[in-house]
C-alpha cells in the first residue's frame, strides 16, 4: 500500500524496477494512467492535494480514504477482495471501462469534427 501511495504524485522509472514482467516503461505509462483517473476521482470529491510540500501520510490516507470506495464501485465491483487489489488488475479494469482519457482519440475527433 505504502508503494501505491507513494506513487500517487510522482512516479519514476527506479519505481517499478522491480517489476519482472513486460518493459518498465509500458509499466511506468500504465501506472501513470491509473494514476490519472484516481487523480479526477479525488478532484471530483474535492479532495486533491496540489501542492506536493502538502502531501502528509495522513492527508494521502484521508484522500485514499475518500477515492478508493469510488473506484471500487465503479471499476471493482465484481473482485472478490477488492483492498488487495494490485495496480495492474485495476488498470486493466479500467481499461476494460473504457475510463481511460484517451488524448490521441480526443485529438483526432477535434481534427476530424473541424
Amino acid at each position: 500500500r505504502e508503494i501505491f501511495l507513494h506513487s500517487l504524485y510522482t512516479l519514476s522509472s527506479k519505481d517499478v524496477l522491480h517489476l519482472k514482467s513486460g518493459n518498465q516503461q509500458r509499466n511506468k505509462n500504465k501506472m501513470v494512467c491509473v494514476m490519472r483517473v484516481i487523480k479526477k476521482e479525488a478532484r471530483d470529491k474535492n479532495v486533491w492535494i496540489e501542492k506536493l510540500a502538502d502531501w502528509t501520510p495522513e492527508k494521502v490516507m484521508v484522500m485514499w480514504d475518500v477515492v478508493s470506495p469510488v473506484l471500487v464501485a465503479k471499476y471493482l465491483k465484481n473482485v472478490k477482495r477488492p483492498k488487495e487489489t494490485a495496480w495492474s488488475n485495476l488498470f486493466k479494469k479500467i481499461s476494460d471501462a473504457s475510463a481511460f482519457d484517451n488524448r490521441r482519440k480526443k485529438r483526432g475527433k477535434r481534427q476530424s469534427d473541424s
